[in-house]
């Protein structure tokens, strides 16, 4: 074998694996996180949910100064020593007890916009999540630069329960949104525990490389704050002009449509994209490989995901969180459409930030922002309407996404015509499977949790069996469907496997 076929059997492995891990977490997190959501939706109110969510935006907005990027910066470090993992560590902790102590202080100014009184003393409780967060070990950070995903599932997952079963227990005690809050902050508590049980590093206090730290991590800091700022504004809007009890609606709406997304495509690339593309960022050819793979498996799950939403949404909301959010239907498809095609943008910015030129993606971020801000807040002061505000983000998200492309393809060796490639196989299977799965509606004319079951059956044999045939006419090229078509062949040799014991079994 060559050095380059082995190059690329490495770096895919350690997608596939990396990305399995990371999937698997999100998705047990998810799967927890449902469980709670279905359970507290039918404890709590909107109102409940709302007062939280106000909260967390303003807790949010100081907590993404926190985003310094000295994690990214060390792990696309080659040799880090001690000296930088330490003040890593030290410019967490500093920023942590500022980021609390100006989230505290600053509370009693929410009720100038949010004019909710209750949300105060919530802001200033959610105070203490930063100063703890700034507090956690900082050689966690050797999981994901050894790629041993597994320590990274495990380190996360239990502070997830742990705070599932806090907030879960004092939802059917308390009935309030004081549930909400002690799960948040539990969760947190959790984190940084389990982060000295499960490594021994034992930071201390060092300024000797924060010189260098600062130079990857300025920007890393603008990046994430026009991130938050762009992903946040339309709540932001919401809150202002519709209230408490329409940003609750909007809140659980805007979670439950970008979900199956955001838990797939985020772990594949945040969690396991960037330390593996890390390791390869000298190796233009893969380096461009990797690149298009994980775009591809973007594409598939958006492609899947989103328009999947849009088909069944009326009979999910129904059956997961009950008639008293049945007024978010109409919210759901838009936001499932708009979270697969952002999810587009994850892996351009993952380019930007390892070939080491945040400052292009810190500049994308801000102008999203700026366009959003002066499109979506017009529309939601002088129509109130959700649903106008939902499409008017979504075709800003549209016409956002093509100048992130051609910024991380001018800096990866990616055409147009490789995106062309890459882009019409997902989309045409989508579009297929939409059409089969209406027509199947229109035939039938069932309702309920029966067609939500048999849509999603439907939806997935169409998309999958189309996807493929459409790779096999295409020559079966080097790309996401042909990891699709190992997992198929994998899953067909277990289902084998098992059905060879059972039959040996029942003779």
């Amino acid at each position: 074998m060559s050095q380059g076929a082995a190059g690329d059997a490495g770096s895919g492995t350690h997608m596939l694996r990396g990305s399995v891990w990371m999937i698997g977490l999100r998705w047990a997190m998810r799967l927890t996180g449902l469980v709670s959501t279905v359970v507290l939706a039918r404890l709590l109110t909107p109102q409940d949910f709302g007062v939280v969510a106000i909260a967390m935006i303003v807790v949010g907005m100081f907590e993404v100064l926190s985003s310094t990027g000295q994690e990214l910066a060390l792990i696309r470090h080659h040799n880090p020593i001690r000296e930088h993992y330490d003040t890593a560590w030290t410019l967490s902790v500093i920023v942590g007890f500022g980021v609390g102590a100006a989230i505290f202080l600053t509370a009693p100014l929410t009720t100038v916009y949010f004019h909710d009184g209750r949300s105060v003393i919530v802001i200033q409780c959610l105070a203490i999540r930063p100063i703890m967060s700034g507090l956690e070990n900082v050689g966690t950070l050797d999981f994901r630069r050894n790629l041993r995903f597994e320590r990274v599932f495990s380190y996360n997952f239990y502070a997830k329960l742990f705070s599932f079963l806090v907030t879960v227990s004092l939802a059917v005690v308390l009935r309030n949104y004081w549930a909400l809050v002690a799960g948040i902050l539990s969760g947190q508590f959790a984190r940084t525990v389990l982060s000295y049980i499960m490594h021994p590093h034992r930071p201390r206090i060092s300024f000797a490389k924060i010189s260098e730290i600062w130079a990857f991590s300025i920007w890393i800091l603008l990046r994430s704050i026009g991130e938050y700022c762009a992903s946040q504004i339309d709540a932001i809007a919401v809150g202002g002009a519709l209230g408490t009890i329409s940003m609750g609606r909007y809140t659980v709406a805007k979670d439950l449509a970008s979900s199956p997304t955001d838990e797939i495509v985020t772990p594949m690339v945040w969690g396991v994209l960037f330390p593996v593309m890390s390791r390869y960022q000298h190796d233009p050819q893969h380096f461009r490989e990797l690149y298009l793979r994980i775009l591809g498996w973007s594409l598939i799950i958006a492609a899947s995901t989103g328009l999947g939403l849009w088909l069944v949404a009326p009979d999910m909301v129904a059956l997961i969180l009950g008639s008293q959010w049945i007024s978010i239907t109409p919210l759901v498809p838009w936001l499932a459409l708009e979270a697969s095609i952002a999810s587009l943008n994850h892996a351009a910015y993952t380019v930007l930030n390892v070939r080491g030129i945040p400052e292009v993606g810190a500049r994308l971020l801000w102008i999203r922002f700026f366009v959003l801000t002066i499109s979506v807040v017009p529309v939601a002061f002088l129509t109130h309407n959700l649903l106008a505000l939902v499409i008017v983000h979504l075709l800003v998200t549209v016409l956002l996404l093509p100048p992130v492309l051609i910024a991380a393809g001018r800096h990866s060796g990616v055409m147009m015509t490789d995106y062309a490639s890459t882009f019409w196989r997902p989309f045409t299977a989508g579009g297929t499977m939409v059409l089969a799965v209406w027509s199947l509606n229109q035939v039938l004319g069932i309702s309920g949790s029966v067609r939500l079951g048999l849509d999603i059956t439907a939806g997935v044999i169409v998309y999958v069996t189309t996807l493929m045939a459409l790779w096999n006419i295409s020559g079966r090229p080097l790309s996401a469907e042909r990891d699709v078509s190992t997992l198929i062949r994998r899953a067909q040799i277990m289902f084998g496997a098992i059905r060879g014991r059972v039959l040996d079994t029942a003779q």
